[in-house]
């Protein structure tokens, strides 16, 4: 549905997108994600027409749009800030878009009347945007880009504005409608977890490249390199080196299995939930794939205890667990065995 051939964009000396290639398949819901001034933005904004291309091509649909002005796109694009017009009621803002296309005005009304009823705001159409809460401004933000049945759906960090609680329900409304409406959505976010929960396809980007581009679980479980391993979710991360017997040992001594071919600068990654918390007694006798230290710190975070340990050549690893009664009775200074199933062993090559 949408296709970035060698597309790149450079304002004065500064390179904010390197020349990219990115496909988006029709119906796909793909995230950009990435930190502030890593590219995503500038990619919304090449797609939409906002802004002109310094290099390459863009399709939309089989089409060459790269020098096509913005309005002729045929794009819907949600903003962070709503970008409601304060003086039109709901439904006018939501007719808005039908209005400008010229369509009469009874099927203006069933068609506003269809999309509140998705976004549940039925009853709500006389109200002005200073009487909405902030979700039900953004549904209103939502209702007015989909009205008119674009075939592209831009999000700019649409929820970046919203409490955590509203954030949550927001997802699982945008997820819905993506379902129901089959619409190719590309969104922008720089909150992992937003993106490994709403998307098909996540595209990682860095300083203007991209960095991965896979799925929710492929990021999360098989990062590509170290910037996708500590951007994407936290990480217990140990230099390596090939030890006797096919293991690989980390400097403190940890012996991980199964080995792999470590290089220069390899590294081995654990993710903190992976590791168990274990009596000295059940430890393996060979030691491998285990940790030993005392904590530093212990964080009760609801569903999940989150605890910090040293151990005693100096290396930090973090394990989480779900959270029980018992598991707040360890408290800083107590000693503390982990160990993990090979399977959960992640080689990064230098």
């Amino acid at each position: 549905m949408i296709r970035l051939e060698g597309v790149g964009k450079i304002y004065g000396g500064f390179t904010a997108l390197h020349r990219t290639d990115l496909s988006v398949r029709r119906g796909e819901f793909l995230t950009l994600l990435g930190p502030s001034g890593s590219g995503k933005s500038t990619i919304l904004n090449l797609i939409s027409g906002a802004v002109a291309a310094t290099s390459g091509r863009i399709d939309i649909d089989g089409r060459d749009v790269t020098d096509v002005p913005a309005r002729e796109r045929g794009i819907g694009m949600v903003f962070q800030n709503y970008a409601l017009m304060p003086h039109m009621s709901v439904f006018d803002n939501v007719a808005y878009p039908l209005k400008i296309r010229g369509l009469p005005k009874a099927q203006i009304a069933e068609k506003v009347r269809d999309v509140l009823a998705r976004v549940g705001l039925t009853g709500f159409e006389a109200r002005k945007p200073r009487q909405l809460s902030g979700g039900q401004q953004q549904r209103v933000g939502i209702a007015r880009c989909i009205v008119y049945s674009p075939k592209i759906i831009l999000m700019d960090e649409p929820l970046g504005a919203l409490d955590k609680n509203m954030r949550d329900q927001m997802q699982e409304e945008i997820k819905r409608l993506h379902t129901e409406l089959g619409t190719t959505i590309v969104y922008v976010t720089h909150d992992q977890e937003e993106a490994l929960n709403l998307s098909d396809t996540v595209c990682l980007m860095e300083t203007g490249n991209v960095s991965q581009t896979g799925s929710p679980e492929e990021l999360y479980f098989a990062p590509a390199n170290m910037f996708a391993a500590q951007f994407i979710g936290e990480s217990n991360l140990f230099d390596v080196v090939r030890g006797e017997g096919g293991v690989l040992r980390a400097s403190d001594g940890t012996l991980f299995w199964p080995g792999a071919d470590a290089g220069p600068g390899s590294k081995v990654l654990v993710r903190p939930e992976k590791l168990r918390i274990v009596d000295e007694g059940q430890l393996p006798p060979d030691r491998v794939n285990v940790l030993s230290g005392e904590i530093d710190h212990v964080s009760f975070v609801g569903g999940m205890t989150r605890v910090s340990v040293r151990t005693a050549g100096g290396t930090s690893f973090v394990a989480k667990s779900i959270s029980e009664r018992a598991a707040l009775r360890v408290k800083p200074g107590d000693r503390l065995h982990v160990t993990w199933d090979a399977g959960d062993v992640i080689m990064l090559n230098g």
